[in-house]
């Protein structure tokens, strides 16, 4: 997948451009008992396909975290994106926040549902959003 290195290099040049929070990604550990894995349905514009909205998608989730739980620890680890012919994605995250519940992060997440969220070059629509502990 990434380096640990390029994914701080691109979160970093990101949140210059944003003027956001930048957050602690660990792209190399998988589920742990403080985490929760979120299932989702969401339409990128521009869709650009997924091997090019990968590093995107995984932006767009990790930021829109960080906005929410400033000065915490955080990961989220992305699967593969899964392109439809309808032009909707299926996306896999592990997501955990440090201080905070899988039940929490969880119900912030699902609070995306109907929402778009933004990418680096990308808006996300999100169509369907559930977590499970």
């Amino acid at each position: 997948m990434f380096s640990a290195k390029t994914v701080f290099a691109l979160l970093t040049t990101a949140a210059a451009f944003a003027g956001s929070t930048v957050a602690s990604v660990d792209v190399g550990r998988r589920q742990d008992s403080n985490s929760t894995t979120c299932y989702f349905i969401m339409t990128p514009t521009p869709d650009l396909g997924p091997d090019a909205l990968q590093t995107d998608i995984n932006y767009a989730v990790g930021h829109t975290i960080g906005e929410e739980y400033p000065n915490h620890d955080l990961t989220d680890d992305n699967a593969p994106l899964v392109r439809h012919n309808d032009g909707t994605y299926d996306v896999m995250s592990v997501i955990s926040v440090s201080g905070e519940t899988p039940a929490d992060v969880g119900a912030f997440v699902k609070s995306w549902e109907l929402q778009t969220i933004n990418g680096i070059v990308a808006q996300w629509f999100v169509g369907a959003a559930d977590c499970v502990e």
